[in-house]
């Protein structure tokens, strides 16, 4: 499920899935040859824009990623 919502001064996405889920720690570890740069690469664009990025998830539950990035760049 995706969410986009406008809370005050920042607009929040919001990606919910239901599959077979993550341990959420693991993403600290540098990407080797069976694992990507994609979450790591969306946390990069999301601090380039000021905004933060939550991932919450655990192996079996499923995912939730919220960014929440700013309305206003980042002087």
């Amino acid at each position: 499920a995706l969410t986009l919502t406008v809370l005050g001064d920042q607009v929040v996405l919001d990606i919910a899935d239901d599959g077979c889920g993550f341990d959420p720690a693991t993403l600290r570890e540098a990407p080797t040859g069976t694992r990507g740069h994609g979450l790591p690469a969306i946390r990069a664009r999301v601090r380039q824009l000021g905004g933060t990025l939550t991932i919450e998830s655990a192996p079996g539950e499923g995912a939730v990623l919220s960014a929440a990035i700013p309305l206003e760049p980042p002087q």
